[in-house]
């Protein structure tokens, strides 16, 4: 359990006058509660939809499956369970999950007061059921409310978050050492996956770019068929998820020699990163941060990629503050930030390279090596 962010959601109460909140967003519950919902496998046949959490001034509730429910208690939470996995009746997840936030919330309520509610996370179905369950309530949507304090990381929350990078690196060394002519996009990627699996000793939630060759120039995309040839540049983006919180960062790897555009481009790229890196600090809007790294680009004569520079990390692996040109969000010690400017020339190919920083009083540190030689 993440008690400074309970103390926040508790004073959030106060301030706003309400009774009660529902959280459904599951990286604000994972930061809430700790409590992470396995995603290897897509949305479960045996669920209705991600756990919710329901925060009143003197209790905090997880509303579970009976599949989720040994690792939501876990937490520390209260747990709800309904029944998801059955054999002695048909599946009915969205009925039994419904009764089930009836039962949290002791529906049919009396609350006449202001109720918190994140809409963007919560189904149609249990948008209904809540809406019913408390007839008498005024909703008062909070979606975002908590994107600055999540945006600020804990102790607790930068040790997993190092974690997590630890393992990007680990990803971005075997890269290095294992890529070569003959070998698919596919086949590095399963070998490197099980190498870091075998090593974790469990299974492993990622996201990926794997991509080489041509395609580096589309910016990124799932590893594939495509075999590498000599010369060919290789963009690893790698993004994993360890004890519920997510590392990131992005290589651009060459098979042999680096041909002398890309060998041009991959150092414009990493001369934008070192300046972006070196700006971070706090008090600098994300928008400005954002136009300096475009600027170093375009500086560059070559077009200025069309994603974004860059995204914290925490509970969730793209969340605040943002590095893109409406954010004027101001950076703040505690933050962290992946940082991620690109070249890519159709054609030819493209590079990314990615740090990933945590904000300090006077600057930031580096927790990503994978760029430091």
């Amino acid at each position: 359990m993440n008690e400074h962010a309970v103390h926040r959601v508790r004073q959030l109460l106060r301030s706003q006058r309400l009774e009660a909140v529902l959280f459904s967003n599951p990286a604000t519950i994972t930061w809430l509660t700790g409590y992470a919902p396995p995603i290897q496998a897509g949305p479960s046949p045996f669920e209705a939809g991600p756990a919710l959490c329901w925060v009143t001034p003197a209790s905090l509730q997880l509303l579970a499956s009976n599949l989720e429910s040994g690792a939501a208690s876990a937490s520390g939470a209260q747990v709800v369970e309904y029944v998801g996995y059955t054999i002695d009746e048909p599946l009915a997840n969205a009925a039994h999950m419904t009764a089930g936030l009836a039962a949290m919330l002791g529906a049919p309520s009396g609350l006449r007061g202001r109720v918190g509610l994140e809409f963007d996370g919560l189904p149609a179905p249990l948008l209904t059921a809540f809406s019913a369950a408390l007839p008498k309530a005024a909703l008062v949507a909070l979606d975002g409310a908590f994107d600055s304090d999540r945006a600020v990381k804990t102790p607790e929350e930068l040790a997993r978050i190092r974690a997590a990078v630890r393992l990007c690196d680990a990803a971005q060394a075997y890269a290095r050492r294992h890529a070569r002519a003959g070998q698919s996009e596919i086949e590095l990627w399963g070998a490197l996956k099980a190498e870091l699996e075998v090593t974790l000793g469990t299974r492993l939630p990622v996201l990926v770019d794997l991509v080489g060759g041509k395609r580096t120039a589309e910016i990124g995309g799932l590893p594939g068929p495509y075999v590498l040839q000599p010369g060919d540049p290789l963009i690893l983006d790698f993004v994993p998820r360890v004890d519920g919180y997510w590392g990131d960062n992005t290589d651009t790897h060459f098979v042999g020699e680096r041909p002398p555009e890309l060998a041009k481009i991959y150092s414009l790229v990493h001369a934008a990163l070192r300046r972006g890196v070196d700006a971070v600090r706090p008090g600098v809007m994300a928008s400005e941060l954002d136009a300096l790294l475009r600027a170093a680009i375009r500086q560059s004569g070559y077009e200025v990629y069309p994603h974004h520079s860059g995204h914290g990390l925490g509970a969730s692996y793209h969340e605040e503050p943002r590095l893109v040109p409406y954010n004027t969000r101001s950076l703040e010690a505690g933050m962290v930030i992946a940082i991620e400017p690109g070249i890519y020339v159709p054609g030819v190919g493209g590079v990314r390279l990615e740090h990933v920083v945590v904000v300090t009083p006077d600057g930031c540190d580096v927790l990503t090596t994978h760029l430091r030689d």
